[in-house]
């Protein structure tokens, strides 16, 4: 299938496809937008396609070259993820001397690196000398949701690609069965489907609001995904609540969630909250998402979350 099976994503292909044609490859890219959208994956046909047998512009996915790359096992493909929300200069120094040799069967050696921005300082410094003297016949793919998270010196580097969420019409198309609430859960992140047990998350997300009304200054967070995930969830009450008031509905006097109507309609914020609050709670919560990876204490980030919404929330 190469590009084709890359949905809803046409601008980034079509440059991608535009440096294969004319075959002007850059040395670094850097794959930008949210997660379960498509980068990795992207990045995976990109890699097939420098390196397809029968094609020069896509990946034909039937020679033994993309075979390879599919199932893992090319030489000349190395796909890097952090190790313990981490990636360290060590797995760096694998990274340089992977790249050091050139090519043993393909045409280009391809390496992608998963969640780019958890390098930590000292892999990054020393990645930065790579990616300014790159290998001969060397293509490496930073795949990033935060931008904030790498030096500076390293972004303006790499040739820079933009993906964006699906429209949700898109993911229902691509999922038929899944009802409407649930789809826009996931905010067009299609690969969320495939990743997590959605319905089971929404039912943590909902017992994690009991928390926040009774204050309940223990962290329900185990890691920063969860973390992420959960500020996902809770911006989507917020935009229901947005949407409420654009629209002048309202139950009893109180905004509900019945936009996305798989989040519990029993936690309201107090009649009067003016948009203005809204927007700021929004950018807030956005603010600490972006963060959470610079290892923010998660005891203080909740305690603080407690403090913006806890006035806000209507009692029952």
């Amino acid at each position: 299938m190469g590009f084709s099976e890359i949905t809803s994503q046409e601008r980034a292909l079509r440059v991608l496809q535009g440096t294969l044609r004319t075959k002007r490859i850059p040395n670094a890219f850097l794959f930008i937008g949210d997660p379960y959208i498509g980068k990795t994956r992207a990045a995976v046909v990109y890699a097939k396609a420098l390196n397809c047998y029968n094609s020069e512009i896509d990946a034909c996915d039937i020679c033994i070259s993309c075979k390879k790359i599919e199932q893992g096992i090319h030489p000349d493909v190395k796909i890097l993820a952090p190790e313990k929300n981490t990636i360290t200069v060590d797995s760096i120094r694998e990274v340089e001397e992977f790249v050091s040799f050139r090519p043993l069967e393909g045409k280009y050696k391809v390496v992608i690196i998963k969640e780019a921005h958890k390098m930590n300082n000292a892999a990054a410094n020393a990645f930065l000398k790579t990616v300014e003297e790159p290998p001969i016949d060397t293509v490496i793919i930073l795949i990033c949701e935060n931008i904030f998270g790498l030096p500076e010196p390293l972004i303006s580097r790499c040739f820079k690609l933009y993906f964006t969420p699906l429209p949700t019409k898109k993911v229902k198309e691509i999922f038929p069965d899944v009802e409407d609430g649930v789809i826009r859960i996931i905010m067009g992140k299609p690969g969320l489907f495939t990743s997590r047990d959605i319905l089971k998350e929404i039912q943590w997300f909902n017992s994690t609001l009991k928390n926040i009304i009774e204050k309940n200054k223990k962290s329900p967070w185990k890691d920063n995904e969860e973390v992420k995930w959960w500020i996902d969830l809770l911006c989507i009450f917020l935009r229901d609540c947005i949407v409420r008031i654009f629209l002048k509905e309202s139950s009893n006097g109180n905004f509900i969630s019945a936009y996305c109507s798989i989040l519990p309609t029993d936690f309201k914020l107090k009649k009067g909250v003016s948009l203005e609050h809204l927007f700021e709670l929004y950018g807030e919560l956005q603010n600490i998402k972006r963060s959470i990876d610079l290892n923010l204490n998660k005891s203080i980030v909740w305690n603080y979350v407690i403090s913006l919404f806890g006035s806000l929330i209507a009692k029952h």
